[in-house]
C-alpha cells in the first residue's frame, strides 16, 4: 500500500507541475470574488511548503513543523519550488529503509494535503473560467 501511496503522490506532483507550466504570473494572482479565497500563488506556496516540511519529517521520522522556502512566489520560483520539492521527496523516500507508523502517517498526510489543495484549485480555476491540464485527475 505504501508503494501505491507514493505513486499517487508523484502523480499529483506532476499535475501541479503541469498547471504551473501553463499559468502566467498574472493568473497566479487572480482571485474569485468570494470570501476566504486563495489565489494560485497562495496555494502553490502552501503546497511547496508542505512538501518540503513533510519530506523533512519523513527524513527525521517525525513532524518537525511547517516551513516554506518560497519568497517571491512568482512563476519561475513556483516552477523551481515544485520541481525541487518533488525531487527531494523522491530522494528521501528512496533512502528510507525503516518505515515506522509515524512515517506512514506523514506520507498519508502529504497525499491528503496535495489532494485537498487540488480540489480547491479545481474550483478556483473553473470559477475563473479557465482550463486545467489533462493530468488533473479529479477535474
Amino acid at each position: 500500500m505504501r508503494k501505491k501511496i507514493i505513486e499517487h503522490i508523484i502523480e499529483r506532483f506532476q499535475s501541479y507541475a503541469d498547471l504551473a507550466d501553463q499559468a502566467t504570473d498574472e493568473e497566479l494572482l487572480d482571485n474569485l470574488s468570494v470570501p476566504k479565497n486563495k489565489d494560485l500563488r497562495s496555494h502553490f506556496w502552501c503546497v511547496v511548503g508542505a512538501r518540503e516540511s513533510y519530506t523533512k519529517g519523513l527524513e527525521i521520522g517525525e513532524w518537525g513543523g511547517f516551513k516554506c522556502s518560497l519568497q517571491k512566489v512568482d512563476k519561475a520560483e513556483v516552477v523551481e519550488g515544485l520541481e525541487a520539492s518533488a525531487e527531494a521527496f523522491q530522494n528521501a523516500v528512496a533512502k528510507i529503509d525503516h518505515w515506522t507508523e509515524a512515517r506512514d502517517e506523514l506520507l498519508t498526510s502529504l497525499l491528503e494535503h496535495e489532494v485537498m489543495h487540488e480540489g480547491q484549485i479545481i474550483r478556483h480555476v473553473y470559477g475563473l473560467e479557465r482550463s486545467l491540464p489533462p493530468s488533473w485527475k479529479w477535474a
